[in-house]
């Protein structure tokens, strides 16, 4: 039984690159606070310090830990609300917004763009399971904490891959998406 897929008319396209740039940052914020945690927890892992406290000043300090991981984390969200809009206004020019897909060559251009940016993501995919299966996986069998450190390096690398493969595409698209609605005008 096939039913015809009713696509949309137009896509905000300028929504579409500033959304995927928001994601990406997002993504790159989470995997630095949890390197950051990863690298924290190795070394008190690997040291002697805590266990050589008492009780009471091991505790004292895993709960101001606590309190610097919420300012880490209050800072986090800080440095993305004041950056987030100049990472938007970087990846795609002012005005595009709302495409008709029903004219001519912009469903081509999306589809491009498209696969350039799934494209560099599968490649970078590929790349980490390689350096993974080869370097990072025997290491991260002894210890959780590299074994998250060496994913969130990863999920990091990844994202900013794709940020600067985004903001590279949406510079570029922002040309040749105007000039596809200056003729259909």
């Amino acid at each position: 039984m096939s039913e015809d897929i009713d696509f949309p008319d137009s896509l905000d396209i300028g929504g579409l690159f500033r959304g995927t740039a928001t994601i990406t940052f997002v993504a790159e914020i989470v995997a630095a606070i949890m390197m950051l945690g990863s690298i924290i927890a190795y070394v008190i892992s690997r040291g002697t310090l805590i266990s050589d406290l008492d009780v009471d000043i091991a505790i004292l300090l895993l709960m101001v830990g606590s309190m610097i991981t919420l300012l880490i984390f209050l800072g986090a969200i800080g440095f993305f609300v004041r950056f987030n809009k100049r990472l938007q206004g970087a990846v795609i020019g002012k005005g595009i917004g709302e495409v008709d897909l029903k004219g001519p060559r912009v469903k081509s251009v999306l589809i491009i763009y498209g696969l350039a940016v799934g494209l560099i993501l599968i490649i970078g995919m590929y790349i980490y399971w390689i350096v993974w299966r080869y370097w990072l996986a025997p290491i991260a069998a002894t210890s959780l904490s590299f074994l998250i450190l060496s994913l969130a390096t990863g999920m990091f690398v990844l994202a900013l891959l794709i940020q600067i493969i985004v903001m590279a595409l949406g510079r570029t698209a922002t040309s040749v998406i105007e000039k596809v609605l200056v003729d259909q005008k």
